[in-house]
């Protein structure tokens, strides 16, 4: 990601294939054991969570900077685990930091390998060492074979929903996610942007599985000065982009900002479903003097261009309503799929939008009236309309398209999914 220090805080996931032999990894945020601040407390709190599942463990060291007090504390905090450590001296770029990589063998591991993380060097050593006591080790037969359990990952991967977990800095979004998994998989803080990695976590309820992303809180973009801070912006758009449906964490306590609209909207634009949570209730609901849907009207007074998007009142440090999140999802997940048959779709037509397009067609200015002649669907997630026009002027009024993808959603149950509409215009010149 970077050069600058502290860029990975929780634990990022990720598969590996060397030589036919797969395995997980997990990269982990520095570790420093006796730090008491908040933020080097946590990461160590993830490490340990990491290193408890680990079957070996691989120790990036600095050989430049050669052993350090950190080191030697870190070494003894391995040690104790009691697992094969595999000690990885990097940046040996050149020849003669090759045997700086030696002074690493006083701390009694005999895996110590020359590396350059950044080229390449050295690492297949390392690799081939590290495979073959993963294969030595993997347990054959019976109901612990971890290769007789891939069938079943890879049915459950067809069904996963994806989750991106979005909003400003500091709104909830790592609580959520803890919430929603049980555990403190991520790392919780008072700190505005804690979380600067985009974290994929899987969770598998009773039918359906779940990726969770959870990702670093989105600032303006005149507020995001350090490099790490604008990789974290990059990577929250990058993660909406592959996520089915977002949930968009509001802060009802701080009010609704014309930021939390620009994050919704980049969701709008990567065509998620959206829900939004409106965290916090819990702070505001004895000191409103109106109704909670009253509250919502609010919010959606605020934001427009997202009607169609469900919200939830949900204050995330106590689960409350949480349990009602995933239904809502898988509901608006399956909707983002949703594909109307040809037929259905031309009943519609005729029963729903004919008798409205006198109303809303636009007429230009030598008379000719633009024709609606029909519409058809050409994609999901999102659902995706062409309409065919023709005559007049291309450009259908706002009122009609309004009126048309209401129609579709209240017709086709679009829960929570946004509905783009094309129009395809074939003029009287080209008719001829």
């Amino acid at each position: 990601m970077g050069d600058e220090p502290g860029i990975t805080r929780d634990r990022i996931y990720g598969e590996a294939d060397w030589n036919g032999t797969r395995f997980g990894l997990v990269d982990t945020g520095g570790i420093v054991p006796d730090d008491e601040a908040i933020i080097p407390a946590n990461i160590l709190k993830q490490a340990s969570f990491a290193i408890d599942d680990a079957r070996a463990l691989v120790w990036v060291v600095d050989a430049r900077k050669g052993v350090t007090p950190l080191d030697e504390e870190l070494a003894s905090l391995l040690r104790g685990t009691g697992k094969r450590v595999l000690v990885a001296a990097n940046k040996t770029d050149a020849a003669n930091l090759e045997s700086d990589a030696g002074e690493f063998h006083s701390f009694g591991f005999a895996d110590v390998f020359p590396i350059s993380a950044e080229h390449g060097n050295g690492l297949g050593d390392m690799l081939d060492s590290l495979a073959a006591d993963l294969r030595v080790s993997r347990p054959t037969g019976g109901g612990g074979d971890e290769d007789a359990g891939e069938p079943a990952a890879e049915s459950s991967q067809s069904r996963e929903i994806n989750l991106a977990i979005v909003g400003r800095p500091n709104v909830g979004k790592s609580s959520l996610l803890n919430r929603l998994l049980g555990e403190e998989r991520a790392i919780v803080s008072p700190v505005a942007g804690t979380t600067r990695d985009s974290v994929d976590t899987l969770l598998e309820t009773s039918g359906q599985t779940f990726r969770l992303i959870d990702t670093a809180g989105i600032r303006r973009k005149g507020k995001t000065l350090e490099m790490a801070e604008k990789l974290s912006v990059v990577m929250a758009r990058k993660s909406l982009e592959r996520a089915d449906v977002a949930f968009v964490v509001l802060d009802v306590e701080q009010g609704i900002a014309a930021l939390d609209a620009a994050i919704a909207g980049y969701a709008v634009e990567a065509g998620c479903s959206i829900i939004l949570v409106l965290n916090k209730w819990d702070t505001l609901e004895n000191k409103l003097t109106g109704t909670v849907s009253a509250y919502e009207r609010k919010v959606r007074d605020q934001m427009k261009f997202l009607s169609w998007g469900r919200s939830l009142l949900s204050p995330a440090l106590t689960g409350q309503r949480l349990q009602k999140l995933l239904p809502i999802a898988i509901r608006a997940h399956e909707a983002r799929g949703r594909r109307i048959p040809t037929s259905r779709l031309n009943q519609f037509f005729e029963e729903q939008v004919r008798q409205k397009v006198r109303h809303h067609a636009r007429e230009d200015p030598r008379g000719s009236r633009l024709h609606v002649q029909y519409i058809t669907q050409t994609g999901v997630r999102p659902p995706t309309f062409v309409v065919f026009t023709s005559g007049g002027k291309a450009g259908l009024h706002f009122l009609f398209l309004r009126h048309l993808e209401n129609r579709l959603r209240e017709e086709f149950d679009f829960f929570a999914t946004p509905i783009r509409i094309i129009e395809r215009h074939k003029s009287r010149k080209r008719q001829r």
